[in-house]
């Protein structure tokens, strides 16, 4: 008896061997109900988290950061100074966290349009995003938020310019440099180009909305951001393709 249980031992863990599957550990009860625990209170403190950034957000737009204290954001988001301070322990950190946050949903926002819809129609595709994405009231209110701290909190301005409108620059300078490659574009520095292009398609539109003017109606903004694209055009398109370009407008004037 004993030898035939020490042969279906052995013949039990040659086929283990040639098949590579072991039988399945059983979980205890108390394994599945910790881990459903840890699960619920991940989501609760996930959920607490964005409470406390969007809060945060809120506040800082509607009063300012010197304005905002650490006790109305934890009263806002309804949750203890204890909880706020263990997700961030002071209010520049929180600040620093919606800032970038804030930049990398509005770079998500912008699409890079590709040039093999032509070069006009990719400058005013990207334009007109820049232009709803960054220019709107709400995002000049967050801009003026940081940049009312230039003087404590300089690296609170410098972590904003590095995460966003740099960010912007080099995308466009990317771009422009790929048209410039496909003989569309002549200019020796892309991101001076690109500079000049931002430039040219927002025209006085930052400090129209940071003033608080009445908006722009959609074919007034339109009309800018085209003439800011002829512009630059004038000034950075190779004269073939500006001639090319010039030749197929007269004829379809002319049809």
């Amino acid at each position: 008896m004993a030898r035939r249980q020490s042969l279906e031992a052995r013949v039990g863990g040659v086929a283990a061997m040639k098949t590579g599957i072991e039988e399945p550990a059983l979980k205890s009860p108390s394994t599945d109900h910790a881990a459903a625990a840890g699960s619920t209170e991940a989501h609760v403190a996930g959920r607490k988290e964005c409470s406390v950034i969007a809060a945060a957000r809120k506040l800082f737009l509607e009063q300012g950061f010197a304005e905002t204290s650490m006790d109305a954001i934890a009263r806002s988001a309804c949750v203890s100074k204890a909880t706020l301070y263990a997700y961030f322990p002071s209010k520049e950190a929180l600040f620093a966290h919606l800032i970038e946050a804030e930049c990398r949903l509005k770079a998500s926002r912008l699409q890079m349009p590709d040039l093999d819809i032509g070069l006009v129609e990719a400058l005013r595709s990207f334009a007109r995003q820049f232009v709803e994405v960054y220019l709107t009231p709400e995002s000049m209110a967050f801009f003026q938020a940081i940049s009312s701290e230039r003087m404590r909190f300089p690296q609170l301005c410098r972590l904003f310019f590095e995460s966003g409108p740099k960010n912007e620059l080099m995308r466009v300078a990317a771009l422009l440099e790929e048209a410039k490659d496909r003989g569309l574009l002549t200019f020796s520095d892309a991101t001076e180009a690109a500079s000049h292009f931002l430039s040219l398609v927002r025209g006085d539109l930052p400090l129209h909305t940071a003033l608080g003017l009445e908006p722009r109606a959609e074919a007034s903004v339109n009309a800018m951001v085209d003439a800011g694209i002829d512009a630059f055009l004038r000034a950075y398109r190779r004269e073939e393709t500006s001639r090319a370009a010039t030749r197929c407008r007269n004829r379809s004037a002319s049809n």
